[in-house]
């Protein structure tokens, strides 16, 4: 750059034209900072040193406090005083810088603590105060949910206990139990109309399973494969579990009517009259009363069905077809080894359920004929209100229970070791 200068300039200027003509290059230098090296001129008289320091402009945080060089000591509000690193840009001593004075101590480089402020003093008033208000802290869960815990203790656990109880007695009238330990139980044993209507309960059951497991399977593949209309479809087979059972019940009691039912009706179109006894011939009632069942109970099934579909990758489809597998080998080696945790539930909740039937058969046969539909669920109700055996009504009750809490773990025992 001298040399550039030099022969601008030549001899016939001035000390201070020089200078002039180098500040102006200066100035026109972008840097924070610039001191040139020491550029000799050969001037008319003699050899000249000129150094020349661009000048900083104006810091607007000068008035808060003097940005300091590596190396400076800073002293804050407190006693201590700490060395700025060397290796800092200027943004970085200017944080330095100002957080130390605020904090006022000494601090190393690079990590930055607050200072620990002392603990407060508690009273000893306010010590229990504050023992109290940790206690309420740590129960206020239990606060929220005791209200239904109570209502669960009082409208189910306590009558189970009552039940418990009652089965210990025997009851000659309302008011006069009398204690028979295990008698009730014992005469379980031996009755052979208890076995009867267990042994329905197992058949119907076991029909619910077949026809409640499957059949909804089989319409949520086909509405999980609809384009259009699947949300029609859902609402029309959920709307009868809506229903209530009673109105369900004497309206297949209708349609059921060896007369004039509009099943049998419907059977003559295709040939001479048609009088079947759906519901008062031994081998078909039970049959009948599943069909109740099922078709109020497809609907919240079929969703559960729909639900595990969604969960199964369509990639594994989308394979098997470019390998050439039909749709029976994706059911037989896809579909169906992802749905057997669905396809459990659902039967467990359909077993469970079977189990219970009671509405069903009170209304549409009342456990004819013969006690060919006879339940255990009638079957106690007609030992405590028709008989008014309510000790060995309540014995049956608590070993039905025992039952399905039996079904229930060993149900719980398999899904745990499925899990692990």
């Amino acid at each position: 750059m001298s040399d550039e200068i030099f022969r601008r300039v030549g001899n016939d200027l001035s000390e201070e034209a020089i200078k002039g003509i180098i500040h102006d290059e200066i100035t026109s230098h972008k840097g924070d900072e610039v001191i040139l090296p020491i550029i000799k001129f050969k001037l008319p008289v003699q050899a000249e040193v000129v150094k020349i320091k661009k000048p900083q402009p104006e810091q607007e945080y000068k008035n808060i406090f003097k940005i300091s060089a590596a190396g400076d000591l800073v002293k804050g509000t407190g006693e201590n005083t700490v060395k700025i690193p060397d290796n800092l840009t200027t943004s970085q001593k200017l944080k330095k810088a100002f957080r130390y004075r605020r904090f006022g101590e000494g601090i190393t480089p690079g990590k930055f603590k607050r200072p620990q402020l002392p603990i407060p003093s508690v009273k000893e008033e306010e010590k229990g105060r504050l023992k109290l208000l940790g206690i309420k802290r740590k129960f206020f869960g239990v606060e929220l949910i005791l209200p239904a815990l109570l209502l669960f203790l009082l409208f189910s656990w306590m009558p189970m206990i009552k039940t418990f109880i009652i089965s210990l007695h025997k009851f000659e009238t309302i008011n006069s139990p009398v204690f028979a330990g295990a008698a009730n139980f014992i005469k379980i044993l031996n009755d052979a109309s208890f076995w009867q209507a267990f042994k329905n309960s197992g058949i119907l059951t076991l029909i619910i399973i077949i026809l409640g497991t499957w059949l909804p399977f089989m319409l949520a593949m086909y509405v999980y494969e609809m384009r259009k209309g699947s949300g029609l479809v859902k609402v029309l087979y959920f709307i009868p579990f809506l229903t209530p059972a009673v109105p369900a019940a004497i309206l297949w009691k209708w349609l059921y009517n060896q007369g004039y039912g509009l099943i049998n009706s419907f059977l003559s179109l295709f040939g001479d009259a048609v009088h079947i006894g759906w519901l008062t011939n031994p081998k078909l009632v039970l049959f009948s009363i599943a069909i109740v069942f099922v078709w109020k109970n497809t609907g919240w099934a079929m969703l559960i069905y729909l639900a595990g579909l969604q969960n199964v990758p369509k990639v594994l489809f989308e394979d098997a077809s470019l390998l050439g597998a039909g749709i029976w080998t994706k059911i037989r080696h896809i579909l169906l080894p992802s749905m057997v945790p669905v396809i459990m539930t659902v039967i467990f909740i359909q077993m469970i359920s079977g189990m219970q039937v009671f509405a069903e058969v009170y209304i549409m046969t009342n456990g004819s004929p013969e006690g060919a539909s006879e339940v255990i669920a009638t079957y106690i109700y007609k030992k405590a209100f028709l008989y008014m055996d309510i000790g060995y009504a309540s014995g049956v009750a608590v070993f039905f229970l025992m039952i399905l809490i039996s079904i229930t773990l060993l149900r719980m025992n398999t899904l745990g070791r499925k899990r692990k």
